[in-house]
C-alpha cells in the first residue's frame, strides 16, 4: 500500500525519543519507547508508544496481513498513573479513514515491570498485554526484515 511508503515514516518520526528509568515502579519508569507485537486470526499486530515526560503519549497501532497493512492507526494524548493504574486519554486518532478528536479513556490495571518488559491488563477486558522496552527511533512495519 503507497500510504506506508509515505505516512508511516512521518508518523514514525513523531515517536522518537530518550528513556528514563525511576527505581521505583512510579510513573517515570513508564517514560520511554515500549514495542508489542502478536499473532491474532492469521495478523501479524504491532504497538509503538512513546510515554513523554510531560505526560503526553503517541501511539502507533498497525494490523500486518503478511507485508501489508490492513489497518494503520495513529493516537495521540496524555497518560497518568492513578490509584497504581495507568489511565491514558486519547485527545486524537488518526487512521485510514482521517483524523479526528477524541475523548477516549483507556485504563489498564496490574502493571508490572520486570526486566525490560512492561504487562497489564485492559480494565473492563479480558486483554493483557506485554511490552519490550526499545531503543531511541525504534520503527515498526509490515515489512521483514
Amino acid at each position: 500500500m503507497i500510504l506506508s511508503r509515505t505516512l508511516l515514516p512521518a508518523l514514525l518520526a513523531v515517536l522518537s525519543f530518550s528513556f528514563t528509568v525511576q527505581a521505583e515502579p512510579a510513573s517515570d519508569v513508564l517514560i520511554g519507547t515500549w514495542y508489542s507485537e502478536k499473532q491474532q486470526e492469521g495478523e501479524t499486530i504491532k504497538w509503538l508508544t512513546r510515554r513523554m515526560q510531560d505526560q503526553r503519549y503517541a501511539a502507533l497501532f498497525l494490523v500486518c496481513d503478511g507485508e501489508n497493512f490492513s489497518w494503520v492507526q495513529k493516537e495521540t494524548g496524555v497518560w497518568r498513573v492513578e490509584d497504581g493504574k495507568l489511565v491514558q486519554t486519547a485527545s486524537t486518532i488518526e487512521n485510514m479513514h482521517g483524523k479526528k478528536p477524541a475523548e477516549k479513556i483507556t485504563t489498564y490495571t496490574n502493571l508490572s515491570l520486570k526486566e525490560g518488559t512492561l504487562t497489564y491488563h485492559k480494565m473492563n477486558s479480558d486483554k493483557s498485554s506485554s511490552f519490550q522496552h526499545v531503543a531511541d527511533g525504534f520503527q515498526i512495519s509490515c515489512e521483514n526484515h
